[in-house]
């Protein structure tokens, strides 16, 4: 059986068979970058024998593992994409994110199967520097830091240039929804994961459909366990039940809130705090890259630590930082205790590595 990965077309040249890989030693000829090599190293996989795609998941369903999803399943994932955006072959699409990650792969897989015209970029540093201000996008995928420093950059160059994009790789702070409410261009920020190959369910940041919970793509459907993590009914991939470690509050069979993940959740004097919530509200308010995790109260069982990356001291930021805290937290999710470190801990992606950052404190 030959590679069901045929062909892919890249600002308007279309590559079959070895001249996609020839096309993909080019791009690692050009710098050795390592998002260049994960490109060659997706491409390489799509266009072995039966083009299954390793990957690494990140802990929706549980512990990190390396997986291997199958051809049919990028298939089933792409097509859905395209039913659910209107996305057709020859449709400019922009590749944006390294393709380490879920996400990243998932754009060239939809190049392929869907017949998109792909333009491939530099994921580091401001977007708009890396695209000619001609390009016309009807649809991308971005991290929320990509967007925000887009729209910041050069708000009606982002309108002209994007129709369709859809946000992930973690939380949408508010006041990043704000600024895009009256974006002209489509955003939607997505749920998914590596297990259920990229999103299963969209929310409308902006225009008539905006929103504030998730809404399933045709076919996926939700439920919950006895500790409210989500859980996924995807009828279009080989594994049909994905059990999340995702608490949410469940609207219906096809709508959900997102709340945090279960791991994360302070239960202090009786009450759930959820940490990712409360980061939507305070990123942008505090000024400095933070996270809130769970400490030690002998009154409350947990309490809420504020952990922040800066150089000064924590009492030295704490009297300006709870001023803007208090202004965007309820009075029971205020932190008990502050903390600092001068670098956190980060993956490739940039997410915040919370364990071993805390491990810097001790």
């Amino acid at each position: 059986m030959s590679s069901p990965f045929k062909r892919l077309t890249i600002d308007g040249r279309t590559y079959e068979g070895a001249a996609i890989l020839h096309f993909a030693e080019e791009l690692v000829a050009q710098g050795d970058e390592p998002w260049r090599r994960s490109i060659r190293y997706t491409l390489q996989a799509l266009l072995s024998v039966n083009g299954d795609l390793p990957a690494h998941t990140s802990g929706t369903t549980g512990a990190p593992k390396d997986i291997l999803i199958p051809a049919k399943d990028l298939w089933a994932s792409a097509r859905l994409t395209a039913r659910t955006f209107g996305l057709k072959e020859g449709d400019r699409a922009l590749l944006c994110l390294p393709c380490d990650f879920i996400a990243g792969k998932m754009m060239l897989v939809r190049a392929m199967v869907l017949g998109l015209d792909l333009h491939i970029c530099d994921p580091r540093g401001s977007l708009l520097d890396n695209l000619r201000t001609n390009d016309r996008f009807a649809f991308a995928a971005m991290v929320p830091l990509q967007i925000h420093r887009a729209i910041q950059e050069d708000r009606a160059r982002v309108e002209r240039q994007f129709s369709t994009i859809i946000l992930g790789g973690g939380p949408v702070s508010a006041v990043l929804e704000e600024d895009l409410r009256d974006l002209k261009s489509t955003v939607h920020h997505t749920y998914g994961s590596t297990e259920t190959v990229t999103h299963v369910a969209l929310r409308a940041l902006n225009g008539p459909q905006r929103s504030d919970h998730f809404t399933a793509l045709p076919g996926v459907s939700f439920t919950t366990d006895e500790h409210d993590c989500l859980v996924i009914t995807t009828p279009h991939l080989s594994e049909k039940e994905h059990v999340t470690t995702d608490i949410v509050q469940l609207i219906d069979a096809t709508h959900f809130r997102w709340l945090g993940r279960f791991d994360n959740v302070i239960l202090s004097g009786g009450k759930k705090l959820f940490p990712e919530a409360m980061e939507t509200r305070t990123a942008g308010v505090i000024p400095y890259a933070h996270f809130f995790t769970a400490v030690f109260d002998e009154r409350l069982g947990q309490a809420a630590l504020l952990v922040l990356e800066t150089d000064r001291p924590a009492e030295e930021v704490l009297p300006e930082v709870l001023q803007k805290m208090t202004k965007v937290l309820d009075e029971h999710e205020l932190p008990r205790r502050v903390a600092a470190v001068g670098t956190f801990r980060r993956t490739s992606a940039g997410k915040v590595m919370r364990e071993a950052t805390l491990a810097l404190l001790s």
